[in-house]
């Protein structure tokens, strides 16, 4: 879901919504679209790669613990370092061409282009896997200094309202010198705390359990705050005036500001801990559909940058409203960037396990 998520923000950037992408506002949607995905992107954006991050983090904690520092480093290298290497050297060069052509403007040959594009070393979504080697580096290194103490301490709300004070406020702070949208070394560094937040306590999450028996009443008011978050980013985006004017949301002395960091942490970890914890509950049993989809996903991710640029490019000449290309880019991206991915895996490209579970027998004391 989360990397539908993704394809979806990314091809609504096609079509209107404000961000950062490959081809940004090829053919504007109406502005009661546009408007609408804008809040829906907006909500996505600001807890979609942090929970992504947290179940990393997650993950990474018990392949830590069972590999040890070098193993594991060794196999995040291969599993995350070879796609990000790939995607930078073979796709990422191609599919900026669309980004110099129709963003910026630019007359230049194919191939000239992508010569020297080689050697901006432009990681595209692979950014990701960039700061998730990165983040597993420090893992495992704080590790190796300081091992874990053993222990099983539940997840508590003032945990989780404290970190998303800390969260809330170190947003802020850094957004002075990261504006929200600019770009950083191919990176949104304003996002990062945020990012480094949700991977640490998805880490510490691994190593005490606290994902694994979330409390029902704990998780109902995680859900409440994700909810008043999400209801509350279109009044502060209209009564702030973003829409004519989205530079006090940048970043600096302005109410807006302030108000998006609180936005942003309340909806990182409360939408995380719900949707996670609704997710273990209801889906804990998934398809032969899921199933097909879960083990494509990686690649999916990986590879639907030039899938969607493909797509739209190619419905672009066609006089259709495009908020009918909207919908055949978004729903025909999806479902091509999952079948590559699968047919991909078949291929045995590095990409992680799925995690299969299994049902507690009481009967058996586990």
């Amino acid at each position: 879901l989360l990397v539908c998520g993704v394809i979806a923000v990314h091809t609504s950037i096609t079509y209107g919504v404000d961000g950062s992408w490959y081809l940004e506002s090829l053919e504007p949607a109406a502005d009661p679209v546009s408007g609408l995905l804008t809040v829906f992107a907006g909500i996505g954006f600001l807890f979609g790669m942090g929970l992504f991050f947290l179940i990393s983090g997650r993950l990474s904690a018990p392949s830590l613990e069972r590999k040890g520092p070098r193993r594991f480093m060794r196999e995040r290298l291969v599993r995350l370092g070879l796609p990000l290497l790939a995607y930078m050297f073979l796709i990422s060069p191609w599919v900026a061409y669309a980004d110099h052509r129709y963003n910026d403007g630019g007359h230049e040959s194919l191939w000239p282009f992508v010569r020297d594009e080689v050697w901006d070393f432009a990681p595209g979504p692979t950014w990701f896997l960039e700061a998730l080697i990165a983040f597993s580096a420090g893992y495992a290194l704080l590790r190796a200094l300081r091992p874990r103490r053993p222990g099983r301490v539940r997840l508590t709300g003032r945990l989780l309202l404290c970190s998303g004070a800390v969260l809330a406020a170190a947003s802020f702070a850094t957004h002075f010198a990261f504006p929200v949208g600019s770009e950083q070394f191919h990176l949104q560094l304003s996002l990062f705390p945020q990012y480094v937040m949700l991977f640490a306590l998805g880490a510490l999450s691994g190593e005490r359990g606290w994902l694994d028996d979330v409390p029902r009443e704990l998780e109902r008011r995680c859900g409440a705050v994700a909810l008043v978050a999400a209801l509350a980013l279109p009044v502060v985006l209209v009564a702030g005036g973003f829409f004519d004017d989205d530079e006090p949301f940048g970043g600096g002395w302005h109410w807006q500001a302030a108000a998006g960091s609180i936005i942003e942490a309340a909806l990182a970890i409360g939408a995380s801990i719900w949707l996670l914890g609704s997710f273990r509950r209801r889906l804990a049993t998934q398809g032969p559909r899921m199933r097909w989809m879960a083990s494509g996903a990686y690649p999916a991710f990986v590879l639907h940058p030039p899938i969607l640029v493909g797509l739209a490019l190619a419905l672009d000449p066609l006089g259709v409203p495009a908020e009918a290309k909207l919908a055949a880019v978004m729903a025909s991206g999806i479902a091509l960037a999952f079948a590559v991915g699968r047919a991909l895996t078949k291929l045995r490209l590095p990409s992680p396990t799925p995690l299969r579970t299994r049902r507690l027998d009481p009967a058996k004391g586990r």
